[in-house]
C-alpha cells in the first residue's frame, strides 16, 4: 500500500482554513461544504478511512467527522446532491 492511499492530499493551509471555518457555535454551512469536498476527494483518491485522517487534522473524534458529513448531506451541501 502506498502513502497516497493512507492519507488525504490536504495542505496545512487547507487544514487551517477548515479550522477557521469551523469556529465556535453552530456548525456553518461553509465548513460543512469544504469538509465534504475534502472527504469526497479523499474517497475518490482511494484513501482508506478518510474520516480518521480528517478527525486527526481537525483535532476531533472520527465520529464527529461522520456527524459533520451527515449534516452536510442533510443540508444538501455535498456535490452528490448538487444538481
Amino acid at each position: 500500500m502506498t502513502d497516497a492511499l493512507r492519507a488525504p492530499k490536504i495542505t496545512a493551509a487547507q487544514i487551517a482554513e477548515l479550522r477557521a471555518l469551523r469556529g465556535a457555535g453552530p456548525v456553518p454551512d461553509a465548513f460543512l461544504a469544504r469538509l465534504a469536498e475534502h472527504y469526497m476527494k479523499a474517497e475518490a483518491d482511494g484513501v482508506l478511512n478518510p474520516a480518521r485522517h480528517l478527525a486527526e487534522y481537525l483535532e476531533v473524534q472520527r465520529q464527529t467527522v461522520m456527524v459533520y458529513m451527515r449534516m452536510a448531506r442533510n443540508r444538501r451541501l455535498t456535490s452528490k446532491n448538487r444538481r
